[in-house]
């Protein structure tokens, strides 16, 4: 058997005279096949009606979802500016009593309030040794 499909002859028909037999004659019109549609079921809207009204309620929520969070942020951020302002203010007023306590004047005083006296001479002192290592005038 060989592997090439067999073709299968057409019938002839008497109608259909022979091209075999005789002069070359036009051939017959063929019927042209049309498909027909299968009739179309009638499709509810409500499906699509009930998702697009989810799809716009889901956008409304998450609108008001966001605008609820950005609020909330700036009115943590208006407090936040108001600490970093008493802050500040605060910092001032430390740094001002810090270097008003480190002037001369009042160190003297409060020396003075301690029982302590200045010193006759200046010197160096060697921790490691512990002892004084300089004295001057």
């Amino acid at each position: 058997m060989s592997a090439a499909p067999l073709r299968q002859s057409r019938p002839v028909n008497a109608s259909q005279p022979s091209r075999s037999r005789g002069a070359a004659q036009a051939p017959a019109p063929r019927r042209h096949l049309h498909a027909v549609a299968a009739p179309e079921q009638a499709r509810s809207l409500a499906p699509f009606a009930i998702t697009c009204v989810l799809i716009i309620l889901g956008a409304m929520a998450s609108v008001l979802l966001i605008n609820t969070q950005m609020t909330e942020g700036a009115f943590e951020r208006r407090d936040l500016k108001i600490e970093i302002a008493t802050l500040h203010q605060e910092r001032a007023a430390l740094v001002s009593e810090l270097e008003s306590f480190s002037a001369p004047r009042y160190l003297a005083s409060a020396a003075d309030e301690l029982g302590m006296v200045p010193a006759e001479a200046r010197g160096f002192v060697s921790i490691a040794e512990s002892s004084v290592l300089h004295q001057g005038e």
